[in-house]
């Protein structure tokens, strides 16, 4: 069994990734797509679990993006969805490049005090660059949307 340090630090990270992914998901639904939970942890609780060796199929089922978002007009894409406090680690950019192996049309939003970034996956790698969601074109949400949904990242996330 984790220790209590162990077991509340997990946990609080556990939380903060929830917080992020359901906000994420309220405002792309708010704003007309179709959310569907998609990752691994999710959707095959028995896999979670399950002692896999080490081969290309865990890594694809084990860096399986958050969600299905499905547009107005069918557009289908995967979305990923990470809250950071401080921008990305070399933790991160190793998780990055193993999701880009596997999912490199993926998008990946980061949540953070400072609003909503976006890439797809594989520019990301190439450029290193993630943009405001409210400038990104391939996924649309409404400005005064986002600032009512950096209001509450903000509310859940200024003192951690």
């Amino acid at each position: 069994m984790k220790d209590a340090k162990e077991f509340y630090g997990f946990t609080e990270r556990k939380l903060k990734g929830n917080i992020a992914e359901t906000i994420v998901e309220h405002m792309l639904e708010y704003s007309g797509y179709k959310v569907f939970r998609f990752g691994y942890e999710r959707t095959l609780e028995e896999v979670k679990n399950a002692k896999m060796s080490e081969n290309y199929e865990k890594k694809r089922i084990t860096t399986m993006p958050d969600f299905i978002v499905i547009g107005n007009d069918g557009y289908t894409s995967f979305l990923e969805v990470k809250y950071r406090k401080k921008g990305l680690t070399e933790w991160d950019k190793n998780k990055i490049e193993d999701l880009g192996k596997n999912w490199p049309d993926a998008f990946l939003i980061i949540v953070s005090l400072n609003g909503f970034k976006i890439n797809r996956v594989k520019h990301l790698l190439k450029t290193g660059v993630l943009y405001d969601l409210e400038k990104f074109n391939l996924i649309k949400v409404d400005r005064e949307l986002i600032r009512r949904y950096k209001s509450l990242v903000f509310k859940y996330y200024k003192d951690k």
